[in-house]
């Protein structure tokens, strides 16, 4: 005969996963559907109630705070705090305008219930939110309104308050249909309800809130807010910054401490994790193609690690979450960082199966440190050479390096380095994913510093430059076109009249073809005779460097004729 208390577990076991389930396909439907799904619910608020803190937090900003009032009236008093923790601190002050938002969201969700939570779990921010607003008068009863009382309230004649914000109202000032409701106007709505409710709680709130000290209020309650979310992994910035801290491979990756049959079932005493992720890890690449096949126990405790690590992003990065794209952020940046881990861990082995083994034996969170650290060395390898480069000794901004280089070379210079995709995938930046994001930037990185070598030993005047724009283009070619055609070496522009003659002995617009390798040979050999280095002790990244310009002179002017020169059309040379 089955034990009672096994048989209520079992149940209750069951019960959890079907629940786990039906949050996870309303967490990637579309908000509309999502929506629906909810309030469709046989029991919509054990639904509601049931989705993790930061599952609804993101459900909420898929839907849309404004259709989501419904939901939220039906949220547990824990859920509308986690909204606030989130939503409404800037760093370490209260963002009255955010709170007023979300007093008002939850005002139309059930407003007795937000009066009553407010007074009886979170006093000192309700009278500190109050405090903002309001400024409060006590008349006594043997004194007369003194004629400044025009402009306040009161219910009672005794207790006065009134809105030293509120802006005199005209038709043109009116709010438009769908704004949030005004600070003052809420705070009048609040306040009426509350009296009507219980007029001895209405003057006990009045009465503590003109007493208030709003500075000791507000640190505390921030105390308290990071209280709360270090729970759930949003750990203070200069704690949260260690998830970037290089990791070795060798020797220093902690493993996974191997578990019985036993430890992996489930108890349903104990919350699920979050997965509001879910929507978005279905991309095709090694880490999501490991995570579809990995054993289900497991699973789930890497859906606890990962909401761990993207709260330890968000905390680290100081992402404030205003709207869903904000913890989207971070979410494609935990992934990002995770794929790239993976694959510098595993080098050439990168298959799922091998993938699938190092996920099961390490923490994720060490994982993604191997990530961080490809990046971090790729960073400081470009701000050393940058201390003692020829650019940063001669002053020369970023823009020298021209539109790709200068890409390149600013996604490395940034606190947390990205990779220059130049809106190959819909974005100028992105965070680097793979190990080719890694080898196609260090190419590039090899080839400015090689670049920045050659023009060291060119000697050039950069006092000579006048007009134009100058980038390292302008000043390599204008340099070579000034030397044959006999002109000091200089950066001063070159008479489009002389500099026909040049053109047209590197460009013919009758011919079928390019001279591209002879243009090459001739720059490469007045690069070798102005620096005094041979092809063989010139960097090797250079030499690609010279071909990608040569490239770029025969694909734009390869079949222009000279005749038609004009200055304005030309900017790879310093020409008038």
């Amino acid at each position: 005969m089955t034990d009672p208390i096994d048989y209520q577990l079992a149940n209750l076991t069951n019960r959890q996963l079907k629940l786990r389930a039906q949050r996870r396909d309303i967490l990637v439907s579309d908000a509309e559907k999502a929506l629906d799904q909810i309030l469709d619910a046989p029991s919509p608020a054990t639904l509601i109630q049931s989705f993790p803190d930061q599952d609804l937090y993101y459900l909420m900003h898929k839907i849309g705070p404004d259709d989501f009032v419904p939901v939220l009236s039906m949220a547990t008093s824990a859920q509308w705090e986690y909204i606030l923790d989130v939503e409404v601190w800037d760093t370490d002050r209260l963002d009255t305008t955010i709170t007023t938002k979300v007093f008002d969201l939850l005002f139309q969700a059930d407003p007795q219930r937000l009066l009553r939570w407010g007074i009886k779990e979170k006093p000192a921010f309700f009278e500190f939110f109050l405090s903002r607003q309001i400024e409060i008068k006590i008349r006594e009863h043997d004194e007369i309104p003194p004629d400044d009382f025009d402009d306040y309230i009161t219910l009672d004649d005794k207790f006065y308050f009134r809105f030293p914000e509120k802006p005199p109202l005209t038709e043109d000032q009116m709010p438009a249909p769908g704004d949030h409701t005004p600070a003052w106007e809420l705070t009048e709505k609040m306040l009426k309800l509350l009296a009507q409710m219980d007029l001895s709680v209405f003057h006990g709130l009045l009465l503590e809130t003109s007493s208030l000290l709003p500075a000791e209020i507000e640190e505390e309650e921030f105390r308290l807010k990071n209280l709360r979310l270090a729970e759930k992994g949003f750990l203070p910035t200069h704690d949260a910054i260690g998830i970037y801290q290089p990791l070795s491979v060798s020797g220093k990756l902690r493993n996974r401490p191997q578990k019985t049959a036993a430890a992996h079932e489930l108890d349903p005493q104990i919350p699920l994790p979050p997965q509001f992720f879910s929507e978005h890890l279905n991309e095709d690449d090694l880490f999501v193609a490991a995570l579809r096949d990995i054993d289900s126990r497991l699973l789930m405790e890497l859906e606890s690690e990962l909401a761990d690590l993207i709260n330890k992003v968000i905390s680290a990065d100081k992402i404030k979450l205003r709207q869903r794209q904000d913890l989207e952020k971070a979410v494609h940046k935990t992934h990002a960082y995770l794929n790239l881990g993976l694959e510098v861990m595993l080098k050439k082995d990168a298959t799922v199966n091998q993938a699938q083994k190092l996920i099961s034996q390490f923490y994720l969170e060490d994982i993604f440190r191997n990530g961080s650290s490809a990046c971090i060395k790729l960073k400081t390898e470009a701000v050393r050479w940058f201390k003692n480069s020829f650019m940063n000794q001669n002053r020369l901004p970023l823009s020298f390096l021209d539109e790709k280089y200068l890409g390149i070379i600013g996604g490395l210079f940034i606190e947390r380095p990205m990779f220059f995709d130049n809106y190959q995938s819909g974005a100028l930046y992105r965070d680097f994913k793979t190990i080719s994001d890694i080898d196609a930037t260090r190419k590039n990185l090899n080839q400015i510093m090689a670049l920045d070598l050659i023009l060291e030993h060119l000697s050039v005047d950069i006092d000579s430059f006048e007009e134009g724009v100058l980038t390292y283009k302008t000043c390599l070619l204008t340099l070579w076109a000034r030397d044959r055609l006999d002109l000091e070496p200089t950066l001063s522009p070159i008479d489009i009249a002389v500099f026909k003659n040049f053109f047209g002995a590197l460009f013919t617009a009758t011919e079928s073809g390019s001279k591209f390798d002879l243009q090459l040979s001739d720059l490469q050999l007045w690069i070798t005779q102005r620096t005094g280095l041979s092809e063989e002790q010139q960097p090797e990244a250079f030499t690609g460097v010279l071909k990608d310009l040569m490239a770029e002179l025969d694909q734009e002017y390869g079949r222009v004729d000279s005749k038609n020169l004009d200055p304005r059309y030309i900017p790879h040379f310093l020409l008038k």
